[in-house]
């Protein structure tokens, strides 16, 4: 599938002002009631206003350290990816669930084909239905909710994702095998010489490399996986933490 890329740099919403209400309480009423309740995996927008200046030194001092607090939040940004299909001024009947059965099942095909590149393009392991409802195109579909479920199935039934809570609102996606990530922290192990890794490290250490945005449930089962295949050996199992075999 053909895509035009572009960088567009957008905040994270809050997940109470992303969903359009009256679209909301059409697809599910029980899907509005509970969104504002989302659990968010991203950072949130950050707001600067202007205040007016303060007598006190205090206030003064207050306000330097929370703006150089708030200049320091890293703002989410996402690779927007136009479909093979373009938007919906070129294609609008892709922008809503189709009425027969046979065609609803092309369209989910397509849109999980689509979700799954941006997913990996963007480094998404778990895509929220706030995020979902919120970023282009996604945003663009009607009926958001049902279009969310519907897409996520077809990429469960390829056993390249799975729901990773009971209200179907996090969705796992496994753009790369769990076995390929061992593989890929093992040749980065020994090409930087770090040889002791435990989950937590990797999560807040290091931060900048691809493989610590996983989950860290995940994290545990690549550690576990490159014990299996004779990478490294346990230091200590409950932490997730390996000795990497250079030999």
């Amino acid at each position: 599938m053909g895509m035009k890329e572009k960088r567009k740099e957008k905040p994270r919403e809050k997940a109470s002002q992303e969903p359009e209400s009256a679209e909301i309480v059409a697809a599910s009423q029980q899907d509005e009631a509970t969104l504002v309740a989302e659990p968010q995996s991203h950072t949130p927008e950050v707001v600067v206003e202007d205040t007016k200046p303060a007598t006190s030194k205090a206030v003064q001092g207050a306000e330097v350290l929370a703006n150089e607090t708030e200049a320091e939040e890293q703002v989410e940004t996402f690779i927007v990816l136009t479909p093979a299909w373009g938007g919906p001024e070129e294609s609008e009947w892709m922008y809503g669930i189709p009425p027969r059965e046979e065609d609803k099942t092309l369209w989910a095909e397509e849109w999980s084909d689509y979700l799954l590149q941006w997913a990996e393009q963007n480094e998404v392991h778990v895509l929220s239905l706030a995020v979902f409802i919120s970023e282009p195109p996604f945003k663009n579909l009607r009926n958001k909710v049902d279009s969310f479920k519907m897409i996520a199935q077809v990429l469960i039934d390829k056993e390249v994702a799975e729901w990773s809570d009971k209200r179907k609102r996090q969705l796992r996606i496994y753009w790369k095998p769990l076995e390929d990530w061992a593989d890929k922290i093992y040749d980065w192990s020994l090409r930087t010489g770090k040889l002791r890794l435990d989950v937590k490290s990797i999560v807040i250490q290091e931060s900048r490399e691809s493989f610590a945005k996983l989950p860290e449930n995940d994290l545990y089962i690549v550690m576990a996986l490159m014990v299996e295949k004779g990478f490294a050996e346990w230091i200590d199992k409950k932490k997730g933490a390996i000795l990497i075999d250079t030999q």
